[in-house]
């Protein structure tokens, strides 16, 4: 991590992609922690000007299903904050 994050950095620096959330490995180096993610995950992060959602990596819910409730609600925080609205479920004939 060492090696590769300063050009992490720059990348993020470059192309504003500094809005999503991070993974395991640039959550630690972005926010310097190693505090797992259930200990902050649905809450704004503040790094460089940019506001950050936490939240479990789709892998973790393919293994977690349960969690998929979590991530919606850290999902339409997000959306909320963009302006957006969650699509709305069909109605069945």
């Amino acid at each position: 991590m060492a090696t590769c994050s300063p050009y992490l950095l720059r990348q993020i620096d470059v192309t504003g992609q500094g809005d999503r959330v991070p993974g395991r490995r640039r959550r630690e180096t972005l926010l310097e922690t190693t505090r797992g993610i259930s200990q902050f995950r649905g809450q704004w992060l503040e790094w460089r000007g940019h506001k950050l959602m936490a939240t479990y990596h789709p892998a973790y819910l393919l293994r977690n299903p349960n969690a998929k409730g979590e991530v919606w609600k850290d999902l339409q925080k997000v959306m909320a904050e963009l302006g957006l609205q969650p699509a709305k479920k069909p109605k069945s004939s």
